[in-house]
C-alpha cells in the first residue's frame, strides 16, 4: 500500500475473458467477469488528454495510484464510488527506492459499453 496521510480507497477489478471478435482478433467480454476488491488506492480528480492532430480526445475522470503489485491488466474494468470506468491506455508500474515510493498508475476514463 501507498504510506501517507492521504484516505486510501478499494477500487472494484472486473477482469474481462478475451474471445474472438470474428475479424481475426481479439475483444473483452466482461459478461461472466468477477468483481474483486483492491485496497490501497489514492484517488486523484482526472484531467482531458487532447490528440489536436487527429482530434481526438479522453476525459480522463481519475487518475488512481495503488500498490506496485497490484493485478489489473489493460483491459479491466475498475469501480469507483459504484460508477464504471475502463483503463486509459496502459497500466503504469513506477518503481522507486523503496516499497513505499512504488506504485502502480491507472487513468481512469468513463466506461462505454
Amino acid at each position: 500500500m501507498i504510506g501517507g496521510l492521504v484516505d486510501r480507497h478499494t477500487l472494484v477489478r472486473e477482469r474481462p475473458v478475451m474471445v474472438d471478435d470474428g475479424r481475426g482478433g481479439l475483444e473483452p467480454d466482461s459478461t461472466t467477469a468477477t468483481p474483486v476488491d483492491l485496497p490501497g488506492w489514492a484517488l486523484d480528480a482526472g484531467a482531458t488528454v487532447a490528440d489536436l492532430q487527429n482530434r481526438d480526445g479522453a476525459l480522463i475522470q481519475w487518475t488512481a495510484r495503488g500498490p506496485f503489485d497490484a493485478d489489473v491488466q489493460r483491459h479491466d474494468r475498475i469501480t469507483v464510488f459504484g460508477e464504471k470506468f475502463q483503463i486509459d491506455g496502459a497500466v503504469v508500474r513506477q518503481p522507486g527506492p523503496s516499497p513505499r515510493t512504488s506504485h502502480t498508475i491507472l487513468l481512469l476514463k468513463n466506461w462505454e459499453g
